[in-house]
């Protein structure tokens, strides 16, 4: 099998996209699509290796997990240490905990599994973890652990059918990513079922091994690279994904793999992206505990010459990775026996391991905190105490992708009538989370709640099935129904949804509706507010430094803009900034606790200040 130098160039595309988008540049919003163009070249290559192994009755799955631990494991484990040195003197206990959790998950190739259950890639939290871009090591080192088998067995017993059955099991994957990408986004990102296809589609391109004529070649990678280039500059993380959109990056890397030959590929093996992709392992390693270090400790928001100084970091540690790391254990005489090098790894794993979970037992155990921080810091659990979920009706009431659908939402309980006036309380997290604060601020009114995680209160929401369930209800069954007094519409507002509100507003009013209010965003950070205000005690710079640095830009702008789309097509609009951030300097803490407990939500003392505030409006 000969080498290619326009794969490596296709890794450079790959990592350059990646690293640019983590950097913040703007005019990279899909660079993300980075990893889907490694999934196909790694399936591509690991498929050719191989096919050509079992071709010449070499195959040995102990030699193969040899290579990849080779390949692999001694620049991760560098950098998850590294990482760790580094991050304890910026993190918090409770992230230092996660470091610790992540360690583990990453040395045992299941990080994919971990940030699954914990987070979704382009939240805020999602963005303060360094290893959080090893969820993608996890879905390639599990796709090389069914991959030989499946190829092995295949060879085997059903020789004749190869091709079609590995196109089969990637037509199966591919559908469940579709249906997924729209039920299920969190598992469809993160797990293998709904990613195998990608590097599903490199192994076919192996299989299939097309020897295309020079015209078709051509035409083949400068479709492919026009498909990249659509992906890379057009996508952004509000595309639904992988899904149907993953498609552009995982067909164009195909198509650009199979026109070996053309222009495009040469182009690819000029010496300069051959250079960045035979260091993209390094790089891909690297650069994203540089940039989240160096955001945790200073601003989210990198300008230009942070942007460059970080990138050149970040190619300058993978240039010494790939010299001192990589290369002297690839480079391994075939004398060195299996043992001597699996033993090693093993011994590299369990004792990465052992400080992994040394760290999530106990995260204090590289430095010592004030108690100021560490108070601060239990924030991060908040949310999971059951007197806090009680106070959002949690699976009752407010309804997420866990609560089992629509028939979770107790219209009894949620919607129960009295002799009072009604107000419906409707919308996503953001109507939660002021339903008790607002209910105890006006006892003349019967607070009524609907709402549902990241479902705008919309009549025609582009959402999940049990968002889009909860609306129709709310809108076409219940309100015609029961008319109550007063709607309020509460949510994160999308500039694209806007249109829809406004449907939404003349919907109510014509159904008889008296009055409907619509809640304007809350403030906003780029971080957790308990964070920030621990960072500063960590510091000492002042508090409301540390929140204007972090504050999401454009709220006011949007604010106002808001205010007048909603005045003007006839309901009663009440900006929770203004009363968040009186004189324009933000509130830190209420009665001695943080105003919110994560980036928008209040805490309970947050949600009974603003309720006070704004129960005059209704």
């Amino acid at each position: 099998m000969g080498y290619r130098a326009d794969i490596d160039g296709l890794r450079a595309i790959a990592v350059l996209s990646v690293l640019l988008f983590h950097l913040g540049v703007s005019r990279v919003p899909g660079g993300f699509v980075g990893v889907d163009i490694f999934f196909v070249i790694s399936g591509y290559l690991i498929t050719r290796i191989l096919m050509r192994d079992l071709k010449a009755g070499q195959f040995s799955l102990v030699g193969f997990y040899r290579k990849r631990a080779l390949r692999i494991l001694p620049a991760l484990c560098v950098v998850l240490a590294v990482t760790t040195l580094v991050g304890s003197r910026v993190m918090l206990p409770s992230e230092m905990r996660e470091i610790g959790q992540s360690i583990i998950a990453a040395l045992l190739f299941i990080s994919n599994l971990h940030f699954w259950s914990q987070v979704d890639y382009f939240t805020p939290d999602a963005k303060e973890n360094p290893l959080l871009h090893t969820w993608s090591l996890g879905i390639e080192e599990q796709f090389y652990i069914i991959l030989p088998l499946m190829l092995w067995l295949m060879w085997r017993y059903a020789r004749p059918w190869l091709l079609q059955l590995i196109g089969l099991s990637v037509a199966i994957s591919l559908g469940l990513s579709f249906y997924a990408s729209d039920q299920m986004p969190r598992a469809s990102f993160y797990l293998l079922p709904t990613r195998y296809w990608e590097l599903g589609a490199g192994a076919l391109l192996a299989l299939f091994a097309p020897r295309l004529p020079k015209g078709v070649a051509e035409i083949s990678g400068l479709a492919g690279f026009a498909l990249l280039a659509v992906a890379i500059f057009g996508l952004s993380e509000d595309t639904v994904f992988p899904g149907a959109a993953a498609l552009l990056p995982v067909v164009g890397a195909v198509f650009v793999i199979a026109g070996h030959g053309g222009s495009v590929s040469r182009v690819l093996s000029w010496p300069v992206p051959v250079w960045l992709g035979r260091i993209s392992y390094s790089l891909y390693l690297w650069h994203w505990p540089v940039i989240v270090l160096w955001k945790l400790r200073t601003d989210p928001v990198l300008d230009l010459s942070e942007m460059i100084a970080l990138g050149a970091v970040s190619i300058a540690l993978a240039v010494v990775s790939a010299r001192y790391v990589e290369r002297p254990f690839r480079s391994l005489p075939s004398s060195v026996t299996n043992g001597a090098v699996l033993w090693p790894a093993a011994l590299a794993i369990i004792a990465g391991i052992g400080v992994g979970w040394g760290l999530s037992v106990s995260p204090t155990m590289l430095r010592g905190y004030v108690p100021q921080v560490a108070e601060l810091d239990r924030y991060d659990s908040y949310f999971d105490a059951p007197s806090f979920k009680a106070s959002w009706r949690y699976d009752t009431c407010h309804l997420d992708p866990h609560s089992g659908g629509f028939e979770a939402y107790d219209k009894a309980a949620c919607l129960k009538k009295d002799d009072r006036p009604a107000l419906l309380l409707f919308g996503d997290s953001h109507a939660a989370h002021l339903w008790q604060a607002l209910a105890a601020a006006r006892p003349d009114l019967n607070v009524m709640q609907a709402s549902s995680t990241n479902c705008r209160p919309l009549p025609d929401p582009n959402a999940t099935d049990f968002c889009t369930d909860l609306s129709r209800f709310i809108y076409h069954d219940w309100v015609p129904n029961h008319r109550p007094k007063i709607v309020a519409l509460s949510g994160v507002w999308r500039p694209s949804e806007l249109n829809s509100l406004v449907k939404g507003i003349h919907h109510l009013r014509a159904s008889g509706v008296e009055q409907v209010v619509v809640l304007g965003d809350t403030v906003t950070y780029t971080a957790t507010l308990p964070k920030i205000l621990a960072r500063a005690a960590m510091s000492g710079v002042p508090i409301q430094t540390q929140q204007a640095v972090h504050l999401q830009p454009d709220l006011w702008l949007r604010d106002r803009a808001l205010h007048e789309l909603v005045e003007q097509a006839g309901a009663t609009y009440v900006s929770l900034l203004d009363v968040a951030c009186p004189m324009g300097e933000c509130l830190a803490e209420v009665d001695g606790v943080p105003f919110l407990f994560d980036t928008n939500h209040y805490t309970s003392e947050g949600a009974a200040y603003v309720a006070q505030r704004i129960a005059g409006q209704f």
